[in-house]
Order: C-alpha cells, then sequence, then structure tokens
C-alpha cells in the first residue's frame, strides 16, 4: 500500500498534473462547447430546453406529448409552406403556379392571417431552424413510442424468416441461430415503460467522440508523469535495484494508473454532464434507458441512471486496458519520441481495422475485439449485437468483455515483465549531424521577438487557425431573411442617403403599382365587391405594408422627429453590432482563447531558462526587448481583434450591406440618442476599438501572469480560465449577468450607445455611453499600467545585478 499510496502522490502530489488535467478539461469543455453551439443549421439549446420543459409538465403521458410534438409540427410545417410562397413572390419567382392559393385554400383560410399577425410561438428564432428541430424531436419521439410494436415485429419476423428456406438451407445455420437468439433476449421487455424526453444533452454528454481524445492525452500524462521521466532521468535504474523495486513497483505504478484514471473520466464525463444539462437538460434519471432513442435497443431493464453508472464502469475498464498499451510503449522505447509515436500508433491501427471490417462480415469478430471497440461504451451497452463465430452468433458484450480480459492480462503481464526482466537500455547519442547546421546571423530586436512570438509560441498556429475559423464561420452563416425583410431591402437600398425630391419621386412611381389592389380594397370597403375579390392580391398586400412601413415610419415620422438623420437600411448594421443573440459573447470566448494560447510564453520562456537574467545585463535588454515584446504582441492582439469582426462582416456584407457609412448615426432609431456630428462610420470605428482595447488588456494580463509564473501551462490557465468561463457559462445558459465578469462588455460596446430610455419632461432620449467609455478608459490605463510594470521589472533587475556585480 505504501508503494501505490507513492506512486499515486508522484501523479497527484507533483502541481503539473492537476495543471494539466485542468488544461485538458478545459480544452474538452471548449471543444464540447464548439460542437453544440447555435449554427444557421442547428437549433439555439434554449429550444431543447423549452421544449423538455412543456414535455416534463405533461409528466409521464406519453400520448399527450406526442399530440403536442405532432400538433407543433403541423402547424409550423403550414406556417412555413406560407412563408415559402409569399418569400419566392417577393423574389419575384415566376415558377409560383397561379392556381396555388385555390389548391391549397384550406391551408391559407387556417393559417394566412396567423402568419400574418404573428401570433404563433416558436421555440427558435425562425420556422425553418423551428421545422428542423420539430422534425427531429418527433422522429425521436416516434422511435420510442413504437417500442412495443418494435419487440412484437422482432417476434413476428423471427416466426416468419425461420420458415423461409434460405435460412432453413444455410450451411452453418448461423442465420436462424442469430433470429431465434434475437427474439429469446427481447423476449422479456414488453412491460417497459416509455417516457420520453429530447436526448440532445444526455447522449451527446456521453457519446462526443473528442472526450475520449482528451482521454486519450491524459494516458499520455500519466505515462509520463509514471514511467517515462524516470526512465529519462535514470532514477528508474535506482528504483529497480531496490529490494520492491520491480515486481512490487509494477504493480503499483499500474494500481496508480489505474485510479487516477478513474478520476480523470469521473471529471470528464462529469464536466460533460453538467455542461448539457445546464444547456440541453438531461432529462429524469428515473425514466427507463429504452426511453433514450439512440440507445432504445438496449437489452437490460434499468434506468437512465444506472445505465450512466455502468457507462461509467465500462467506460473505465476499455481505457484501462487501452492505457496498457500506452504505459507499455512510455516503457519499452528507448526515446520519448518512439514511446509516444508507438502508443499513438496502436490505437490508430485498431482503429483502422474497426473502419475496414463491415459489421456484417464473417470476421465481424475481429472488427468489435480490438482496442478502439473497447472504448465504444454505447455501443456496448446501448445496442444489441450478435457477432459470427463459426457458425455461432456469440453476443457483442461477451467479445468485447472477453478481448478485455486477454488484452488487459497480456499487456499487463507484458509491462510487468519488461519492468523486472529487460534491461530498460538508454539511448544512446547520435553518432553524427545532420548535414543541415543552423547559422547564426545579425539580427534585429523586433524580428528576434516576433520570431519568437509567432513561432516559438505558435502565435502564427494560433492566429491562422483563428482566421481560418472565422472565414469558415463567416461563409457557412445563413441569414434568415423573411418576405417582409425582403421588400425592406428593396426600398430602403434604393433610397438609403439624404431624403431628396429624388427618392420622393422614386417612392411615388414605387406607389403607383398599388393603385389597383387600393381600388379593389376600396370597393369591398364600400360593399360593391365581396373580400374574396382581395384574395388576387395577397402577395403585393404584404409589399404594401413594407412600404407604407416605409413611408408612415421612416420618413413621415422619424425624419420630422430627426432633422438632419438620413434615410439608411439598418439590417446590416444591426446585425453586425449584435443587437440580438449571443455573437458578441462567442466572439468573447474565442478572442479570450487567442490571446492565452498567444501571449503566455513570451516572457515565462526567457524566465524559466534562465535567459532573462542575461538580457537585463546587457546594454538594450533592459528596455528596448521589453519594448519590442509590447510591440509585436501589440500587432497580434490589433489581429486577433480584427479576426474576431471577420465572420461577422462577411455575412453582413454577403446578405444585408452596410449603405450609407457616412450617415449620421442617429438616422437609425437605435442610436437616436446619439449626437448628429457622429456617422455610423465612427460607431463602427469606436466598435473596432474596443475590441482593440479588449485583447490589448487581455494579452497584457497574460504576458504579466507569463512573467510573473515564469512558466507557460500556469500562465494559460489562469489566463484561460479568467477570460473564457464566464463567457462560457454564459452561453451555456446561465443567467444573470455572468458574462460580465469578463471582457464582454467591450465587444458588446455598440449596444451601449442605443438608446436605453426617454427620461425629463421633454422625454429626451438618454443612453449608457458613459458606462463603455469609462471601461474603455479603465482597461487602456490598465493595460498602460502593466505594460509599465513589464519594462520596470527588466529595469529592476537590470540595476540589481549591476549593484551586485
Amino acid at each position: 500500500m505504501s508503494l501505490l499510496t507513492a506512486e499515486l502522490r508522484k501523479v497527484w502530489g507533483n502541481r503539473v498534473f492537476p495543471m494539466l488535467l485542468a488544461v485538458l478539461v478545459t480544452a474538452n469543455l471548449l471543444l464540447l462547447w464548439m460542437g453544440t453551439r447555435p449554427t444557421s443549421n442547428q437549433p439555439p439549446a434554449a429550444a431543447y430546453r423549452a421544449v423538455g420543459a412543456d414535455l416534463a409538465a405533461l409528466g409521464s403521458d406519453m400520448a399527450a406529448k406526442g399530440d403536442l410534438l405532432h400538433s407543433k409540427l403541423d402547424e409550423t410545417e403550414s406556417l412555413l409552406r406560407l412563408e415559402n410562397y409569399f418569400r419566392d413572390s417577393a423574389y419575384g419567382n415566376s415558377v409560383i403556379q397561379q392556381n396555388y392559393r385555390e389548391e391549397n385554400a384550406a391551408l391559407f383560410d387556417q393559417y394566412e392571417q396567423m402568419y400574418r399577425d404573428k401570433s404563433y410561438t416558436l421555440y427558435t428564432d425562425s420556422l425553418t431552424m423551428e421545422y428542423r428541430l420539430l422534425t427531429q424531436l418527433v422522429n425521436e419521439y416516434d422511435t420510442v413510442a413504437g417500442y412495443t410494436d418494435f419487440l412484437e415485429s422482432v417476434q413476428t419476423k423471427a416466426g416468419q424468416l425461420a420458415g423461409i428456406s434460405i435460412f432453413q438451407n444455410d450451411e452453418t445455420g448461423y442465420d436462424l441461430k442469430n433470429i431465434e437468439v434475437t427474439a429469446a433476449v427481447y423476449a422479456g421487455l414488453g412491460e417497459t415503460a416509455i417516457d420520453y424526453y429530447p436526448q440532445k444533452g444526455l447522449y451527446t454528454a456521453i457519446s462526443y467522440a473528442f472526450t475520449d481524445l482528451i482521454l486519450l492525452a491524459s494516458m499520455l500524462v500519466l505515462a509520463l508523469l509514471l514511467v517515462r521521466q524516470e526512465r529519462d532521468s535514470g532514477l528508474l535504474s535506482l528504483v529497480r535495484s531496490l529490494p520492491a523495486g520491480r515486481l512490487h513497483t509494477a504493480l503499483a505504478k499500474l494500481g496508480s494508473f489505474a485510479l487516477s484514471l478513474l478520476a480523470v473520466l469521473v471529471l470528464l464525463y462529469g464536466v460533460n454532464l453538467a455542461y448539457c444539462a445546464a444547456t440541453f437538460g438531461l432529462g429524469p434519471l428515473t425514466r427507463t434507458i429504452q426511453s433514450v432513442p439512440a440507445l432504445m435497443r438496449c437489452t437490460m431493464q434499468i434506468t437512465v441512471g444506472q445505465y450512466l453508472f455502468r457507462f461509467l464502469l465500462a467506460k473505465w475498464a476499455g481505457a484501462f486496458v487501452m492505457g496498457l498499451w500506452v504505459m507499455l510503449a512510455a516503457l519499452v522505447a528507448r526515446r520519448a519520441a518512439a514511446g509516444w509515436a508507438a502508443a499513438l500508433v496502436g490505437p490508430l491501427v485498431m482503429f483502422g481495422i474497426r473502419a475496414t471490417i463491415p459489421a456484417t462480415s464473417r470476421l465481424n469478430a475481429i472488427k468489435y475485439a480490438n482496442l478502439a471497440s473497447l472504448l465504444q461504451t454505447n455501443e456496448l451497452l446501448g445496442n444489441y449485437r450478435n457477432l459470427y463465430w463459426f457458425g455461432d452468433p456469440i453476443g457483442l458484450p461477451l467479445v468485447e468483455w472477453t478481448a478485455a480480459v486477454l488484452y488487459g492480462g497480456a499487456l499487463a503481464f507484458s509491462f510487468c515483465w519488461v519492468f523486472a526482466r529487460a534491461q530498460l537500455l538508454s539511448a544512446t547519442k547520435r553518432g553524427f549531424l545532420l548535414g543541415l547546421r543552423h547559422k547564426t546571423c545579425a539580427t534585429y530586436i523586433i524580428k528576434e521577438e516576433a520570431r519568437k512570438l509567432l513561432l516559438l509560441n505558435g502565435a502564427a498556429v494560433v492566429l491562422a487557425v483563428f482566421i481560418g475559423f472565422g472565414v469558415y464561420q463567416g461563409v457557412t452563416a445563413e441569414s434568415y431573411i423573411g418576405p417582409d425583410e425582403i421588400y425592406y431591402a428593396y426600398y430602403m437600398k434604393h433610397i438609403s442617403g439624404p431624403f431628396t425630391p429624388e427618392t420622393y419621386d422614386w417612392l411615388e412611381e414605387q406607389g403607383e403599382e398599388f393603385a389597383p389592389m387600393l381600388e379593389v380594397q376600396q370597393k369591398v370597403a364600400a360593399g360593391e365587391l365581396s373580400s374574396d375579390a382581395m384574395l388576387a392580391f395577397s402577395s403585393l398586400q404584404q409589399k404594401y405594408s413594407v412600404y407604407s412601413q416605409v413611408i408612415n415610419q421612416n420618413i413621415n415620422y422619424y425624419l420630422k422627429e430627426h432633422p438632419g438623420a438620413w434615410l439608411v437600411y439598418e439590417s446590416g448594421y444591426k446585425e453586425l453590432f449584435g443587437f440580438t443573440g449571443q455573437a458578441d459573447v462567442q466572439d468573447a470566448l474565442l478572442a479570450g482563447l487567442a490571446c492565452a494560447l498567444c501571449f503566455s510564453g513570451l516572457f515565462s520562456m526567457e524566465r524559466r531558462g534562465g535567459m532573462e537574467t542575461i538580457l537585463c545585463t546587457t546594454p538594450l535588454g533592459r528596455k528596448r526587448t521589453v519594448r519590442a515584446k509590447l510591440l509585436v504582441s501589440t500587432v497580434v492582439a490589433v489581429g486577433i481583434a480584427a479576426t474576431s469582426c471577420l465572420p461577422h462582416l462577411i455575412q453582413v456584407l454577403r446578405d444585408y450591406g452596410l449603405p450609407a457609412m457616412f450617415a449620421p448615426a442617429m438616422s437609425i432609431s437605435e442610436f437616436e440618442s446619439l449626437p448628429a456630428l457622429f456617422t455610423l462610420s465612427d460607431v463602427l470605428l469606436f466598435w473596432f476599438v474596443c475590441r482593440i482595447a479588449a485583447c490589448l488588456c487581455m494579452g497584457a494580463i497574460t504576458l504579466t501572469l507569463g512573467r510573473v509564473f515564469g512558466n507557460l501551462l500556469p500562465a494559460l490557465f489562469v489566463s484561460a480560465v479568467g477570460y473564457c468561463l464566464p463567457a462560457l457559462l454564459s452561453l451555456s445558459g446561465m443567467e444573470g449577468g455572468i458574462e460580465w465578469l469578463g471582457f464582454w462588455p467591450l465587444f458588446h460596446s455598440a449596444n451601449f450607445l442605443t438608446t436605453q430610455e426617454y427620461a425629463g419632461e421633454e422625454g429626451l432620449p438618454y443612453n449608457n455611453a458613459w458606462v463603455i467609455l469609462l471601461l474603455l478608459v479603465v482597461v487602456l490605463l490598465g493595460t498602460a499600467t502593466l505594460w509599465g510594470y513589464l519594462r520596470d521589472c527588466y529595469e529592476w533587475k537590470g540595476s540589481i545585478l549591476d549593484a551586485a556585480g
């Protein structure tokens, strides 16, 4: 026990592993968020929570849940058909059949007024997204609601297929045996109760692929601490010379590895479940596992909570067997690089074998009896499958558990035997030099510091990934543009600018289009024609309502109330400045992560290696070196800020445009409280400057942390958590203004310039511009203070060294 405690102390007593584990957990959480964040094709998490709440209010009444989902889907589908009809009309699509309304008279009678009045409720932001969400949920519901039919079909097919000649005449008899075994397994599940809840949260938490990759990375770290460090330092040879230094120590290392791996698993999947519970909801853990559509074929009569417990134990067993290979590779290889390569190649080869062999092949036992399949826990516990074994069906659990025992026994024996018997020789030094030699040459301080930041610290890679991700986001983003927006864009793009006589003449000309419709409308109001006469103008009515809005609200009201304002098509500006949604929170998260990754090692690399002491003794090392570091860091910070704007600019310029950029900002109603001397371009510049200030401050904080800690990992972890955690919690659904604890206000700066209320006797509009201006000043002063501290540190240290010399 003392040996096991000592080995555990090597892992958990060393602050490196908890720090690295925190980084891995943070990376897993970030990857999980990136994989589940709302996109143009993926409903927001709040929609799943809202649907789950409505379903939970119905209790366990499956019929009522089905009625709710199917009725919402039918309503959404009907409204979407109407919207597509009016959208095509707005675009002037000539392929629309003239008799579409007559062919779908019932549809228009029931839903047209609802569509025009917007009296329907949505879980999402658009009918298109609503239809995608409800289609997915209805399919899930129909799957589990038909569980009894599924069980009956298994028994029915077993009886029918048993009498077919091709199954009776099979040489091995495998097919017939498989049918009979399958029917026998499902025979006792007829009384299983089904209680549907959206599976998004639960299944995402236990099936996210990147979590397994993070788990593999944690195995490498554990192997490094338990085996590789001691072998490379020569300590392992000393340990093996002790009385209990061979077999007993080997077993203690494997025990420490197993217990540490269990803690890692609990932490990783605990974070997954907590995040998905807060984001999507997990549903009642007391419902049967067959209530989860993806796990409906599970043959165990257990609840979701019991399944999670068994899932964790099975995942631990599979991960431990995989980890034995990693430990063995780390022990056997003379060089660390060779050990890590072998540790990664093994799972990769096993995964290749698994991917190559089809599930229906006669060799499917080999497909599932390998290390890669041991980590596919939901496939093992949440499904039922028989494999071919010399003409007999054999259950998948038996194959995988047998493989786990055989692999685990062989790898554990090999590790103990190598640890106790092998010589474990150290790697020989290289006997020749490579033909390519590093040539030294004169350089400049700024050029050298740029090389350190961009190449040695990987800032170039981070920026490249950040830019690529931003371009991908902007290109793939889809803007929801309804019929009203199409008509509105048509008018406002033509008249954006100062209101002139030419603008008035153009609008008068456009209004002539509605003369026939208005004439018929007057006759209907006078009783000369029936209301059916207006049906021919249904699309024109919607266009006329937008035209009236432009004339009455934008011109007759707003321009008269705000002299000096221009006509501006404002939809693009609203989208760019993030008046709705959480795009600014996401920008703050990604920019904070980029700053933490780029700047955490620039000062720490020199302090940890002792180079800081040398630099402080050189003539240019006290001031110009620090100034060069800060200069290149500023350039990178500006690049990060610009990249955070990139996806929004791509989407807005493509779908909306930014017309009349030099119009007074007060031309947009949201900015009516701004003085007329400020233009929309000024607001855009201020929005960008605030993002630059946020990135500069985050960069200065991370540089300071790197210099104080003298280590990259603590600086990276502390800064990444400080910048990203508030934004991540906000995106996960936490309310109460948690995002204010980070740099989100500066990314959301344009919204502080919008009108908040109307005050005073005259009801003058006012905004909260003073808040963002105060924050901007505080951030800039804080950045300047940190820069001065970094410069002074080198000055003080240089002065001390001079005095000592």
